[in-house]
Protein backbone atom coordinates (compact mmCIF):
# COMPACT_ATOMS: atom_id res chain seq x y z
CA UNK A 1 0.00 0.00 0.00
CA UNK A 2 1.28 3.41 -0.71
CA UNK A 3 2.58 5.48 2.24
CA UNK A 4 -0.20 8.27 1.96
CA UNK A 5 -2.81 5.56 2.20
CA UNK A 6 -0.93 4.04 5.09
CA UNK A 7 -1.07 6.83 6.96
CA UNK A 8 -4.72 7.49 6.45
CA UNK A 9 -5.50 3.83 7.49
CA UNK A 10 -3.24 4.22 10.39
CA UNK A 11 -5.29 6.61 12.82
CA UNK A 12 -8.53 4.20 12.17
CA UNK A 13 -9.56 1.27 13.78
CA UNK A 14 -8.52 -0.80 10.91
CA UNK A 15 -4.63 -0.97 10.44
CA UNK A 16 -4.63 -3.70 8.36
CA UNK A 17 -6.71 -2.59 5.18
CA UNK A 18 -4.75 -3.67 2.14
CA UNK A 19 -6.77 -1.76 -1.13
CA UNK A 20 -8.37 1.35 -2.25
CA UNK A 21 -11.07 -0.36 -3.76
CA UNK A 22 -11.56 -3.13 -0.86
CA UNK A 23 -15.26 -3.74 -0.39
CA UNK A 24 -16.38 -2.22 2.90
CA UNK A 25 -16.99 -4.50 5.96
CA UNK A 26 -20.82 -4.23 6.95
CA UNK A 27 -21.04 -0.82 9.26
CA UNK A 28 -22.11 -0.45 12.86
CA UNK A 29 -25.56 -1.70 12.99
CA UNK A 30 -28.04 1.75 14.06
CA UNK A 31 -26.06 3.55 11.27
CA UNK A 32 -28.94 5.84 9.27
CA UNK A 33 -27.00 7.52 6.67
CA UNK A 34 -30.63 8.08 4.70
CA UNK A 35 -31.75 10.10 7.28
CA UNK A 36 -28.59 12.02 7.82
CA UNK A 37 -28.47 13.03 3.96
CA UNK A 38 -32.02 14.72 4.22
CA UNK A 39 -30.19 16.68 7.16
CA UNK A 40 -28.68 20.00 6.76
CA UNK A 41 -24.93 19.90 5.57
CA UNK A 42 -23.75 21.31 9.13
CA UNK A 43 -25.32 18.43 11.31
CA UNK A 44 -23.19 15.35 12.26
CA UNK A 45 -22.63 12.85 9.39
CA UNK A 46 -21.31 9.50 9.95
CA UNK A 47 -19.23 8.16 6.53
CA UNK A 48 -17.30 4.99 6.23
CA UNK A 49 -13.61 4.04 5.05
CA UNK A 50 -13.14 1.00 2.51
CA UNK A 51 -12.69 -1.20 5.57
CA UNK A 52 -15.92 -0.22 6.95
CA UNK A 53 -14.72 2.13 9.87
CA UNK A 54 -16.98 4.80 11.17
CA UNK A 55 -15.88 8.37 10.51
CA UNK A 56 -17.42 10.41 12.15
CA UNK A 57 -17.84 14.49 10.59
CA UNK A 58 -19.33 16.95 12.98
CA UNK A 59 -20.42 20.47 12.45
CA UNK A 60 -17.37 21.81 13.74
CA UNK A 61 -15.57 20.27 11.19
CA UNK A 62 -16.97 22.04 8.28
CA UNK A 63 -14.41 23.50 6.32
CA UNK A 64 -15.96 24.84 2.95
CA UNK A 65 -18.95 23.85 0.74
CA UNK A 66 -18.05 23.30 -2.90
CA UNK A 67 -20.06 22.85 -5.42
CA UNK A 68 -21.15 19.15 -5.34
CA UNK A 69 -19.75 18.60 -1.80
CA UNK A 70 -19.03 19.67 1.83
CA UNK A 71 -15.56 19.54 2.53
CA UNK A 72 -14.37 18.41 6.14
CA UNK A 73 -11.50 17.81 8.45
CA UNK A 74 -10.25 14.74 9.32
CA UNK A 75 -10.12 14.91 12.55
CA UNK A 76 -8.29 11.57 13.08
CA UNK A 77 -5.15 12.71 10.57
CA UNK A 78 -5.13 15.88 9.84
CA UNK A 79 -3.11 15.90 7.29
CA UNK A 80 -6.10 14.76 4.77
CA UNK A 81 -9.74 16.21 4.43
CA UNK A 82 -13.07 14.57 3.66
CA UNK A 83 -15.37 15.55 0.78
CA UNK A 84 -18.93 14.58 0.92
CA UNK A 85 -21.67 15.06 -1.85
CA UNK A 86 -24.14 17.53 -0.94
CA UNK A 87 -28.01 16.55 0.01
CA UNK A 88 -29.23 17.17 -4.03
CA UNK A 89 -26.57 15.55 -5.37
CA UNK A 90 -27.16 12.33 -3.44
CA UNK A 91 -30.71 12.26 -4.27
CA UNK A 92 -30.12 12.81 -7.99
CA UNK A 93 -29.23 9.23 -9.39
CA UNK A 94 -27.57 10.84 -12.33
CA UNK A 95 -25.49 13.33 -10.41
CA UNK A 96 -24.15 10.55 -8.56
CA UNK A 97 -23.75 8.26 -10.84
CA UNK A 98 -21.57 10.61 -12.55
CA UNK A 99 -19.38 12.02 -9.70
CA UNK A 100 -18.51 7.71 -8.99
CA UNK A 101 -17.76 7.36 -12.96
CA UNK A 102 -15.18 10.53 -12.47
CA UNK A 103 -14.31 9.01 -8.96
CA UNK A 104 -13.19 6.03 -10.50
CA UNK A 105 -11.39 7.62 -12.84
CA UNK A 106 -9.31 9.67 -10.61
CA UNK A 107 -8.44 7.10 -8.51
CA UNK A 108 -7.48 4.93 -11.48
CA UNK A 109 -4.73 7.41 -11.71
CA UNK A 110 -1.79 6.59 -9.98
CA UNK A 111 0.36 8.87 -10.15
CA UNK A 112 -1.80 11.73 -9.71
CA UNK A 113 -2.66 10.18 -6.29
CA UNK A 114 0.89 9.62 -5.34
CA UNK A 115 1.74 13.51 -6.31
CA UNK A 116 1.73 15.77 -3.39
CA UNK A 117 0.73 18.71 -4.69
CA UNK A 118 -2.72 17.93 -5.58
CA UNK A 119 -5.38 17.50 -3.37
CA UNK A 120 -6.48 14.54 -5.48
CA UNK A 121 -8.94 11.93 -4.51
CA UNK A 122 -6.51 9.14 -2.60
CA UNK A 123 -9.85 6.87 -1.30
CA UNK A 124 -13.48 6.51 -1.14
CA UNK A 125 -15.75 6.73 1.61
CA UNK A 126 -18.84 4.83 1.78
CA UNK A 127 -22.58 5.69 3.39
CA UNK A 128 -24.23 2.76 5.49
CA UNK A 129 -25.16 1.22 2.66
CA UNK A 130 -21.96 0.70 1.05
CA UNK A 131 -22.67 3.08 -1.53
CA UNK A 132 -19.53 6.02 -2.47
CA UNK A 133 -20.67 8.69 -1.31
CA UNK A 134 -17.46 10.90 -1.07
CA UNK A 135 -13.64 10.36 -0.68
CA UNK A 136 -10.38 11.25 1.03
CA UNK A 137 -7.96 13.94 -0.18
CA UNK A 138 -4.64 15.72 1.14
CA UNK A 139 -4.94 18.67 2.62
CA UNK A 140 -2.86 21.70 0.90
CA UNK A 141 -2.08 25.07 2.48
CA UNK A 142 -0.24 28.08 1.22
CA UNK A 143 -1.76 31.54 -0.67
CA UNK A 144 -3.32 31.74 -3.64
CA UNK A 145 -1.28 32.84 -6.63
CA UNK A 146 -2.90 36.35 -6.51
CA UNK A 147 -0.11 36.92 -3.72
CA UNK A 148 1.64 37.36 -6.62
CA UNK A 149 0.09 39.65 -8.31
CA UNK A 150 0.96 42.80 -6.60
CA UNK A 151 4.79 43.95 -5.36
CA UNK A 152 3.04 44.52 -2.33
CA UNK A 153 1.49 41.42 -1.20
CA UNK A 154 4.72 39.49 -1.92
CA UNK A 155 6.60 41.79 0.37
CA UNK A 156 4.07 41.31 2.70
CA UNK A 157 3.31 37.03 2.43
CA UNK A 158 6.74 36.24 0.90
CA UNK A 159 9.57 38.77 2.69
CA UNK A 160 12.50 38.23 0.52
CA UNK A 161 11.45 37.10 -2.80
CA UNK A 162 12.58 38.60 -5.88
CA UNK A 163 11.68 37.61 -9.54
CA UNK A 164 13.65 34.81 -9.09
CA UNK A 165 11.31 33.40 -6.76
CA UNK A 166 8.92 34.01 -8.48
CA UNK A 167 9.67 32.52 -11.96
CA UNK A 168 10.52 29.57 -9.81
CA UNK A 169 7.12 29.45 -9.15
CA UNK A 170 6.05 29.46 -12.84
CA UNK A 171 8.22 26.97 -13.83
CA UNK A 172 6.47 24.85 -10.83
CA UNK A 173 3.47 25.38 -12.43
CA UNK A 174 4.41 24.55 -15.97
CA UNK A 175 5.86 21.21 -14.22
CA UNK A 176 2.22 20.44 -12.34
CA UNK A 177 0.38 20.87 -15.53
CA UNK A 178 2.60 19.24 -18.00
CA UNK A 179 2.56 15.77 -15.21
CA UNK A 180 -1.40 16.06 -15.38
CA UNK A 181 -1.55 16.43 -19.28
CA UNK A 182 0.85 13.71 -19.72
CA UNK A 183 -2.10 11.56 -18.40
CA UNK A 184 -4.41 13.07 -20.82
CA UNK A 185 -5.44 15.08 -17.68
CA UNK A 186 -5.90 18.82 -18.49
CA UNK A 187 -7.04 21.59 -16.23
CA UNK A 188 -9.91 23.30 -17.40
CA UNK A 189 -10.42 26.26 -14.98
CA UNK A 190 -7.15 28.95 -14.28
CA UNK A 191 -8.36 31.01 -11.54
CA UNK A 192 -5.30 31.75 -9.50
CA UNK A 193 -7.39 30.99 -6.55
CA UNK A 194 -7.25 27.33 -7.66
CA UNK A 195 -3.15 27.23 -7.04
CA UNK A 196 -1.67 27.80 -3.93
CA UNK A 197 2.08 28.52 -3.28
CA UNK A 198 4.04 27.82 0.17
CA UNK A 199 6.92 30.04 1.45
CA UNK A 200 9.29 27.38 -0.37
CA UNK A 201 7.50 28.02 -3.53
CA UNK A 202 5.73 24.94 -4.03
CA UNK A 203 2.59 24.84 -5.66
CA UNK A 204 -0.73 23.09 -5.41
CA UNK A 205 -3.46 22.56 -7.57
CA UNK A 206 -6.75 22.23 -5.02
CA UNK A 207 -9.60 22.00 -7.94
CA UNK A 208 -9.09 18.80 -8.81
CA UNK A 209 -12.49 18.11 -9.50
CA UNK A 210 -12.82 20.81 -12.69
CA UNK A 211 -10.08 18.90 -14.25
CA UNK A 212 -10.83 16.95 -17.40
CA UNK A 213 -10.19 13.60 -16.56
CA UNK A 214 -9.61 10.62 -18.90
CA UNK A 215 -12.46 7.28 -18.40
CA UNK A 216 -11.12 4.12 -16.87
CA UNK A 217 -11.74 0.85 -17.10
CA UNK A 218 -15.03 0.24 -19.26
CA UNK A 219 -15.76 3.50 -19.18
CA UNK A 220 -13.83 5.23 -21.62
CA UNK A 221 -15.75 8.52 -21.97
CA UNK A 222 -14.27 12.07 -21.07
CA UNK A 223 -15.45 13.19 -18.20
CA UNK A 224 -16.01 17.10 -19.04
CA UNK A 225 -16.85 20.20 -16.84
CA UNK A 226 -17.39 23.85 -17.93
CA UNK A 227 -16.04 25.50 -15.34
CA UNK A 228 -13.70 28.37 -16.29
CA UNK A 229 -12.17 32.14 -15.74
CA UNK A 230 -12.79 34.14 -18.70
CA UNK A 231 -10.08 36.69 -18.68
CA UNK A 232 -7.62 33.29 -18.76
CA UNK A 233 -9.46 31.58 -21.49
CA UNK A 234 -8.56 30.92 -24.94
CA UNK A 235 -10.12 33.38 -26.93
CA UNK A 236 -11.73 30.78 -29.40
CA UNK A 237 -13.75 29.40 -26.30
CA UNK A 238 -14.81 32.83 -25.94
CA UNK A 239 -16.15 33.54 -29.15
CA UNK A 240 -17.52 29.99 -29.80
CA UNK A 241 -19.44 28.95 -26.08
CA UNK A 242 -20.43 25.83 -27.50
CA UNK A 243 -16.79 24.43 -27.51
CA UNK A 244 -17.47 23.98 -23.58
CA UNK A 245 -19.60 21.30 -24.35
CA UNK A 246 -16.23 19.53 -26.06
CA UNK A 247 -12.82 18.33 -24.82
CA UNK A 248 -10.55 20.97 -23.86
CA UNK A 249 -7.20 20.98 -26.16
CA UNK A 250 -3.53 20.70 -25.00
CA UNK A 251 -3.53 24.52 -27.36
CA UNK A 252 -6.32 25.67 -25.10
CA UNK A 253 -4.42 24.74 -21.73
CA UNK A 254 -1.20 26.45 -23.36
CA UNK A 255 -2.80 29.91 -23.99
CA UNK A 256 -4.60 29.56 -20.28
CA UNK A 257 -1.82 28.76 -18.54
CA UNK A 258 0.75 30.89 -20.14
CA UNK A 259 -1.65 34.22 -19.36
CA UNK A 260 -0.39 32.47 -15.63
CA UNK A 261 2.71 32.79 -15.82
CA UNK A 262 2.81 35.83 -17.88
CA UNK A 263 1.36 37.87 -14.91
CA UNK A 264 2.86 35.82 -12.10
CA UNK A 265 6.33 37.57 -13.91
CA UNK A 266 4.71 40.62 -14.63
CA UNK A 267 2.54 41.50 -10.99
CA UNK A 268 -0.16 41.20 -11.64
CA UNK A 269 -0.30 42.49 -15.37
CA UNK A 270 -2.41 40.74 -18.05
CA UNK A 271 -0.84 39.92 -21.16
CA UNK A 272 -3.66 42.12 -23.25
CA UNK A 273 -3.40 44.93 -20.80
CA UNK A 274 -2.73 48.24 -23.10
CA UNK A 275 -3.63 51.99 -22.63
CA UNK A 276 -6.46 52.87 -23.25
CA UNK A 277 -7.53 49.15 -23.03
CA UNK A 278 -11.35 48.42 -21.19
CA UNK A 279 -11.49 45.05 -19.21
CA UNK A 280 -9.39 42.33 -19.53
CA UNK A 281 -11.72 39.98 -21.18
CA UNK A 282 -12.63 42.28 -23.78
CA UNK A 283 -8.66 43.19 -24.41
CA UNK A 284 -8.00 39.65 -24.66
CA UNK A 285 -10.98 39.26 -27.21
CA UNK A 286 -9.54 42.04 -29.20
CA UNK A 287 -6.47 40.02 -29.74
CA UNK A 288 -4.25 43.11 -29.21
CA UNK A 289 -1.17 42.06 -27.22
CA UNK A 290 1.22 45.42 -26.60
CA UNK A 291 4.55 42.68 -26.58
CA UNK A 292 3.69 42.93 -30.60
CA UNK A 293 4.27 46.57 -31.91
CA UNK A 294 2.54 45.75 -34.68
CA UNK A 295 -0.47 45.84 -33.07
CA UNK A 296 -0.37 49.15 -32.61
CA UNK A 297 -1.41 49.33 -28.73
CA UNK A 298 1.33 50.18 -25.84
CA UNK A 299 1.71 48.77 -22.62
CA UNK A 300 0.09 50.79 -19.80
CA UNK A 301 2.45 52.93 -18.16
CA UNK A 302 5.13 52.57 -16.23
CA UNK A 303 5.67 48.62 -17.15
CA UNK A 304 7.77 48.61 -20.12
CA UNK A 305 10.85 48.38 -17.39
CA UNK A 306 9.38 45.09 -16.06
CA UNK A 307 9.04 43.67 -19.83
CA UNK A 308 12.44 45.09 -21.33
CA UNK A 309 14.23 42.85 -18.22
CA UNK A 310 12.64 39.50 -19.69
CA UNK A 311 14.98 37.40 -21.57
CA UNK A 312 14.50 37.90 -25.76
CA UNK A 313 13.90 34.07 -25.87
CA UNK A 314 11.06 34.51 -23.19
CA UNK A 315 9.31 38.09 -25.00
CA UNK A 316 8.77 35.93 -28.27
CA UNK A 317 7.42 32.89 -26.86
CA UNK A 318 4.69 35.06 -25.32
CA UNK A 319 4.50 36.86 -29.02
CA UNK A 320 3.93 33.60 -30.50
CA UNK A 321 1.13 32.78 -27.75
CA UNK A 322 -0.57 35.58 -27.45
CA UNK A 323 -0.40 37.30 -30.96
CA UNK A 324 0.50 34.62 -33.69
CA UNK A 325 -1.42 32.13 -31.63
CA UNK A 326 -4.61 34.53 -30.80
CA UNK A 327 -6.18 33.16 -33.79
CA UNK A 328 -4.58 29.98 -34.68
CA UNK A 329 -4.00 27.78 -31.81
CA UNK A 330 -1.87 25.24 -33.50
CA UNK A 331 0.93 28.11 -33.70
CA UNK A 332 0.49 28.57 -29.95
CA UNK A 333 4.17 27.13 -28.16
CA UNK A 334 4.36 23.61 -26.42
CA UNK A 335 4.72 23.41 -22.48
CA UNK A 336 8.41 22.07 -23.38
CA UNK A 337 9.04 25.39 -24.65
CA UNK A 338 7.64 27.35 -21.91
CA UNK A 339 9.65 25.43 -19.77
CA UNK A 340 12.87 25.61 -21.12
CA UNK A 341 12.29 29.70 -21.41
CA UNK A 342 11.63 30.28 -18.01
CA UNK A 343 14.71 28.07 -16.86
CA UNK A 344 16.73 30.17 -19.04
CA UNK A 345 15.39 33.27 -17.29
CA UNK A 346 15.68 32.06 -14.09
CA UNK A 347 19.96 31.34 -15.19
CA UNK A 348 20.32 34.93 -16.31
CA UNK A 349 18.50 36.06 -13.10
CA UNK A 350 21.16 33.77 -11.14
CA UNK A 351 24.21 35.05 -13.18
CA UNK A 352 23.59 38.90 -13.03
CA UNK A 353 24.72 41.31 -11.53
CA UNK A 354 22.77 43.76 -12.33
CA UNK A 355 19.65 43.67 -9.21
CA UNK A 356 17.13 45.58 -11.64
CA UNK A 357 17.75 41.68 -13.58
CA UNK A 358 16.12 39.96 -10.68
CA UNK A 359 13.98 42.64 -9.24
CA UNK A 360 10.33 42.71 -9.41
CA UNK A 361 9.50 46.40 -9.94
CA UNK A 362 12.74 46.91 -11.83
CA UNK A 363 13.97 50.76 -11.18
CA UNK A 364 15.67 50.95 -14.75
CA UNK A 365 15.15 50.10 -18.04
CA UNK A 366 17.38 47.42 -19.52
CA UNK A 367 20.05 48.70 -22.36
CA UNK A 368 19.66 47.16 -25.46
CA UNK A 369 22.71 45.16 -26.08
CA UNK A 370 25.21 46.29 -28.90
CA UNK A 371 25.75 43.70 -31.76
CA UNK A 372 28.90 43.47 -33.70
Amino acid sequence: MNSFLSQIFAMTSHPAARAVRRKPQTPPVGADWLALAKSPPDRTRTVYDPTGAALVLKKTDVLAHGGEGVIYKFAKNPAFLIKVCKDDTLRDARKLAAFRDRLNAMLALEECRNATFLAWPLMPVFDADKHVIGFVMRKTSGRTLRALYAPCQVRRFFPGWNRLNVTQVALNLVNAVQMLARHRVLVYDFNPDNFLVDPFGRVRLIDCDSFQIPGAGDNQNTFLTRTFTPEYTAPELLFHPELFNRERTPEQVRFSLAVVVYMILMSGLHPYAQCGGTDPVDNLKSGKCPLARRDGVRLPVGWFKSVSWLTPGLKHLFIRMFVDGHHEPLKRPMLGELKIELENFINVMRSSKNPNQRAILPEKVKRKEKTT
